[in-house]
């Protein structure tokens, strides 16, 4: 049984098992005797009748509940399927009407495709047909740069900006203008022309429109000189190049300042040959970093393109002018028109009196009374003195003959005394000359 202290806890154990067991087995005889007794009791038969006779209502309630509920369900299911069945023949409907119309969209997008490729087929023919219409243009043009002869028809066409709008004055005198193509009136370009154009093709910082910081013009840090030995260089680098294509008549480069003459380079040869030669060449060519885009122009004349008052120096709008103000070539070169200019402008001083204003005006001068008084006093006064003069050439002139009888005699009479000196003289005259 092993140690002692374990055969107690064992007994200990099966003790209180034995009496948990005989309590049991009491409170078991004791439910027992009570149970009898209830039963035998008329208070407790009728107790449980009636709990029976609620238990029985409280079924047949709530299977009166179910019943309804299951009503209710199956109505609810009836409805429910009729509206499904509705709804599926919708469906159904939906479906076929998708279909039909997926079948038009097929359809039409077969005949999109068709006409597309049709299209297609037709614009590529065309595309054919312009190449080769090119090619021949093309053909045409290299016959006429390497045999001359007429120009080509289809280059004299000439194209508009907005046809049914009045001409730019501007464009049409300097074929430039300050809104470029956007301008509400009509600018017409050439298809072909003796001159060229190249916009922006002269750059240099001095001729740009900028204000720093402290609202001063930027260009105030170079001078003219500077910027025309900077002209120099470019005129000796792009000159040479553009002679090879023909004769130039007049070679002009722009000093303004604004954005749509600023640099532009105007080239006119001799011919319209010459000129396509030199667009066909320059056009799309890098210079400086940057593309030219060489275009035709027409101005028809110089004189009226070119500021009046820009060769001596008193334009009134400066840099700012609208109107050319071409750079000095060296030598003056392909420039006649600058000494017409200049002849024009010394004449005018010469013939007309200054008149001294602010700005230039149109406008004829006029002048008042005051003024014509105090210009024919001035013509008295100087003819006066002019009179004056001319008494005093008269009196000197009569002197000197008198003085030129009165030494004539003087020899005459001293004739004498003067021969034994005369081998003298000679001899003091001589070596006083040598």
């Amino acid at each position: 049984m092993g140690k002692h202290s374990e055969w107690r806890k064992l007994a200990k154990k099966y003790r209180r098992k034995r009496i948990r067991q005989q309590k049991a087995r009491v409170r078991e005889e004791n439910e027992l005797l009570e149970l009898k007794k209830l039963l035998s009791s008329p208070s407790y038969q009728l107790l449980l009748a009636e709990k029976n006779e609620a238990e029985k209502q409280q079924k047949f309630e709530e299977d009166k509940l179910q019943q309804e509920k299951e009503r209710e369900w199956l109505r609810i299911e009836e409805e429910a399927q009729k509206q499904f069945q509705e709804l599926q023949k919708k469906l159904a409907i939906a479906r076929e009407e998708r279909a039909k119309q997926n079948e038009k969209i097929i359809l039409e997008w077969k005949e999109e495709q068709k006409r597309r490729d049709e299209q297609k087929k037709q614009e590529e023919e065309k595309l054919q047909q312009q190449i080769k219409q090119q090619e021949l243009l093309n053909i045409k043009v290299e016959e006429f740069l390497e045999y001359g002869g007429d120009t080509p028809e289809h280059l004299k066409t000439t194209w508009e900006t907005n046809p049914n709008k009045p001409l730019c004055p501007f464009f049409q005198k300097t074929s430039t203008c300050r809104f470029f193509d956007v301008c509400s009136r009509n600018h017409v370009r050439p298809g072909i022309s003796s001159t060229i154009l190249i916009p922006n093709f002269f750059s240099h910082y001095s001729l740009e429109k900028t204000e720093n910081e402290h609202l001063t013009d930027s260009n105030l840090e170079f001078e003219k000189h500077e910027t025309q030995d900077f002209y120099r260089e470019f005129y000796n680098d792009v000159v040479p190049e553009i002679e090879k294509y023909g004769k130039i008549e007049l070679f002009i480069t722009c000093c303004n300042h604004e954005a749509h003459l600023r640099g532009n380079v105007f080239v006119k040869f001799c011919s319209t040959h010459a000129a396509l030669k030199c667009f066909r060449a320059l056009n799309g060519r890098w210079y400086g970093g940057k593309q030219l885009s060489v275009q035709f122009c027409n101005v028809p004349n110089w004189k009226s393109a070119v500021c009046g008052v820009h060769f001596s120096n008193r334009c009134p709008k400066g840099n700012s002018c609208n109107f050319l103000h071409p750079f000095r070539n060296p030598r003056n070169a392909y420039s006649s028109f600058a000494k017409i200019r200049e002849s024009e402008y010394k004449k005018r001083n010469r013939s007309e009196s200054t008149n001294w204003r602010w700005s230039e005006s149109p406008e004829p001068s006029v002048q008042s009374d005051w003024e014509k008084d105090s210009d024919t006093s001035a013509q008295r006064q100087k003819n006066s003195r002019n009179g004056m003069k001319r008494k005093r050439s008269k009196s000197r002139s009569k002197s000197k003959e008198k003085s030129r009888k009165s030494s004539s005699s003087k020899h005459s009479r001293n004739g004498s005394r003067s021969s034994g000196r005369s081998r003298n003289s000679e001899r003091f005259y001589t070596h006083r000359h040598k």
